[in-house]
């Protein structure tokens, strides 16, 4: 949508789900918003699991470590779905499909203390 001279956007932000108009480039030339990435690295190991939900009850443990990918230092991965918060743990969650391998599954992008497991390339 054009008013005037400002490009505008419907959105939904990727963090808390909140949606509304975004201002894409001031009428001064300044630019508030630029496309994106869906491509991360991993920063700090993490694991890629089949199921969103990592807490498991002890008989579900040896199924959950039978089905796990230990994902390294360097190795990237590609969003299939933007990370949301696990609420019994407060690990913040991304399905994706990691590059080398093909795998789709979930990653740990953010601890529940605020470590980061991956950035934006």
């Amino acid at each position: 949508v054009k008013e005037g001279e400002l490009t505008r956007v419907r959105g939904r932000a990727v963090q808390d789900g909140q949606e509304g108009w975004v201002t894409v480039a001031g009428n001064q030339g300044s630019i508030f918003l630029k496309e994106g990435g869906s491509t991360f690295k991993i920063v700090k190991e993490t694991i890629l699991t089949e199921c969103f939900e990592i807490d498991a009850p002890p008989s579900e443990v040896r199924k959950i470590k039978e089905s796990t990918r230990k994902l390294k230092l360097g190795e990237l991965v590609e969003v299939r779905e933007w990370g949301k918060k696990q609420e019994g743990t407060g690990l913040t969650r991304m399905k994706c499909k990691v590059r080398s391998d093909g795998l789709v599954g979930w990653i740990t992008t953010v601890g529940n203390t605020g470590i980061k497991f991956v950035e934006m390339v």
